[in-house]
C-alpha cells in the first residue's frame, strides 16, 4: 500500500464556520484593541463574519484570536472569550447539542457533525478508568499557534455542560497541548478545575453520569433541520486525507501499555466495525499502516522529551520490551533508538 502520510503541499486550508466569531469584535474592543486592525492582519473581513453559515480558513481564525493578544495585552483572551460564548453562537453544530434529547445525545451530535463546523479537527468523546474525556486537537500541522482556540474553545464546550446542568457545573480536569503560561490562576478559576498544561491533547474530564441529564432546550423540529445542514455539510467535505489524519489521531490518542483495536477505534468515532472497515477500504486506506503511522510520530514526538526514558517509551507505544521497539524504530529510521539520540 502507498503511503498514505499528509505533507503540507496535499492539504486543502481547513475551514470554520463563521459563527465562531461571534462577538470577537466586541469582545475585541472592550479590550482596548484595534479591531479593524487585528481582522486586516489576520486576513479576515470583519463583514465576512456576519453570515454564520460562511467560512473562515481554520488557520486565520486561530491567527485572529493570537493576534488579538498581542494586539490588547491580554494574554487570557481567548479564556474569556470561551467563557462568555453561549452554545447558540456555535451556529448549527451548537444547536445540535442543546435541541438534543439529552446532554449524552448532544455531545454524540457535536461529534458526529463537528467536520460540518470545523475541518481538519479532531472532536471525540471516550471513557478511561470510568472517566469520561472530551478531546479536542487541531489536526492540520500547518497551524502551529493554538494556545488561544484551545482556550476558547474547552471553555465554549464547558459551556454546553452548563447549558444542560447550570452554571456551578465544573470539570473533574482541563487538559492543554500548549505549555503553561507564566500565570495560570485565572484558568483555575474560571474553569473552577485543576488545569494541567503541555499534554497530549486538550481535553475536558468529567463524571459519565453527567451525560444523562436531559437537554432543557430540547427542540425536535429544530434539531432535525440542523441535523440536515450538517449532514449536506459532512458528505461535500468528506476526503480520505482527513479520514486517514483523523483515526491516526485517535489511534494516538489511546497509544498506552495496549494497542487499540479496530473495534475500538471504530467504537470511539461512533461506527460499527464492519463500516469503519468499509470506509477505509473505500478510501484507500488500511487500519495496520495507520497503526505504524501513529507509533512512529509519536515515537519521534516522545524521542525530544530527554526525560522518558526508551523503555518507558516502549512501553507508551504498546511494546512489551525495548527490543520490540528498537527493531521497529530502526526501520522506520534506518538507525537504533540510542544512535537517535545521539545524533539529535
Amino acid at each position: 500500500m502507498e503511503n498514505f502520510s499528509t505533507t503540507e503541499r496535499d492539504l486543502v486550508p481547513a475551514k470554520v464556520l463563521s459563527s465562531a466569531t461571534s462577538g470577537a469584535a466586541e469582545l475585541f474592543n472592550f479590550n482596548g484593541g484595534d479591531v479593524g486592525k487585528i481582522f486586516s492582519e489576520a486576513g479576515i473581513r470583519e463583514q465576512d463574519c456576519n453570515n454564520p453559515i460562511s467560512e473562515v480558513n481554520l488557520s486565520q481564525y486561530c491567527n485572529l484570536f493570537e493576534l488579538a493578544a498581542k494586539e490588547t495585552k491580554n494574554p487570557n483572551i481567548g479564556l474569556h472569550f470561551g467563557h462568555g460564548f453561549k452554545p447558540e453562537q456555535l451556529g448549527m453544530i451548537g444547536y445540535a447539542a442543546i435541541s438534543s434529547p439529552t446532554l449524552a445525545s448532544g455531545l454524540k451530535s457535536m461529534e458526529n457533525y463537528f467536520p460540518a463546523h470545523q475541518g481538519r479537527t479532531s472532536f471525540s468523546l471516550f471513557q478511561d478508568d470510568g472517566i469520561m474525556w472530551l478531546q479536542y486537537h487541531i489536526l492540520d500541522p500547518r497551524i502551529k499557534n493554538k494556545r488561544q482556540d484551545a482556550e476558547l474553545s474547552l471553555g465554549m464546550f464547558c459551556n454546553i455542560f452548563k447549558a444542560a446542568h447550570g452554571q456551578e457545573w465544573a470539570p473533574l480536569e482541563i487538559r492543554f497541548e500548549h505549555t503553561e503560561p507564566e500565570d495560570a490562576t485565572e484558568h483555575e478559576k474560571l474553569f473552577n478545575s485543576k488545569v494541567l498544561f503541555g499534554r497530549r491533547t486538550n481535553a475536558i474530564a468529567f463524571k459519565k453520569s453527567n451525560l444523562d441529564i436531559r437537554m432543557p432546550g430540547n427542540d425536535p423540529y429544530l434539531l432535525s433541520m440542523v441535523r440536515a445542514f450538517l449532514e449536506g455539510r459532512c458528505t461535500q467535505i468528506s476526503n480520505p486525507i482527513d479520514l486517514a489524519t483523523i483515526v491516526r489521531n485517535e489511534v494516538t490518542m489511546q497509544l498506552g501499555t495496549s494497542i487499540p483495536s479496530l473495534n475500538e477505534v471504530a467504537s470511539i468515532l461512533g461506527m460499527t466495525d464492519k463500516n469503519f472497515q468499509k470506509k477505509l477500504r473505500i478510501n484507500g486506506l488500511s487500519f495496520p499502516e495507520i497503526l505504524r503511522a501513529a507509533r512512529h510520530e509519536l515515537a519521534l514526538h516522545y524521542m525530544d522529551d530527554p526525560e522518558m526514558s526508551l523503555t518507558e517509551i516502549a512501553l507508551n507505544l504498546g511494546y512489551s520490551e525495548l527490543s520490540a521497539f528498537s527493531r521497529a524504530f530502526r526501520n522506520w529510521t534506518g538507525m537504533s533508538p540510542q544512535s537517535f539520540r545521539t545524533v539529535s
